[in-house]
């Protein structure tokens, strides 16, 4: 756990490796997952530096490495020099103009076709493995491309077409990478 809802925020994060989802629970304690961040990813700057407390929570989704940046020192170094909340500001717009990209490029998508990218991006990471365990369980990886875990069973089953194999535990095979790829880039 990062930090739990309604907690004191006087940080937000920047993820250095791995995958940090963020989460809030119902009242009946079923839990929500409401965004994942990746790589290079900043996440609660709003909690920390506007509202003070978090409105969700944040876990861990897979072993990862964080930055944390405390708000004070932020201010402190913001007094010092200025530009450096002109290039946050630049940065946040142009965060919030890739997520609203991506959400309405993933509105029009059908579901395998987002699964597949998603899969061939772990992929470029580490291109010389042919199989790798998702870096998450299946129910936040759903969370992360918006769909229910039951739609996410169908789109890995639909994929076996196109070479990819899985099994319950979240381990997956490429058959045929280049097979993967065309249907990704939409070309089959």
């Amino acid at each position: 756990v990062i930090f739990f809802f309604f907690y004191e925020a006087q940080a937000f994060f920047l993820v250095i490796k791995g995958w940090v989802s963020i989460a809030k629970e119902s009242q009946n304690a079923e839990q929500s997952v409401l965004h994942v961040f990746k790589d290079g990813e900043s996440f609660a700057e709003p909690a920390a530096i506007v509202l003070g407390h978090y409105p969700a929570s944040a876990y861990a989704a897979s072993e990862c490495e964080l930055l944390e940046i405390k708000v004070s020192s932020l201010k402190k170094m913001i007094q010092e020099d200025p530009d450096i909340a002109m290039r946050m500001i630049a940065r946040l717009s142009s965060q919030l103009n890739i997520l609203i990209n991506e959400f309405d490029q993933y509105k029009t998508m059908i579901v395998p076709r987002r699964l597949a990218i998603f899969l061939l991006d772990i992929f470029k990471h580490n291109p010389e493995r042919q199989s790798f365990d998702l870096p998450f369980n299946k129910t936040v990886l759903a969370a992360y491309l918006g769909i229910q875990p039951g739609t996410l069973s169908r789109a890995f089953n639909q994929l076996t077409e196109y070479g990819v194999k899985t099994n319950r535990s979240g381990h997956i095979v490429f058959e045929d990478i280049e097979q993967l790829q065309k249907y990704a880039d939409n070309a089959i």
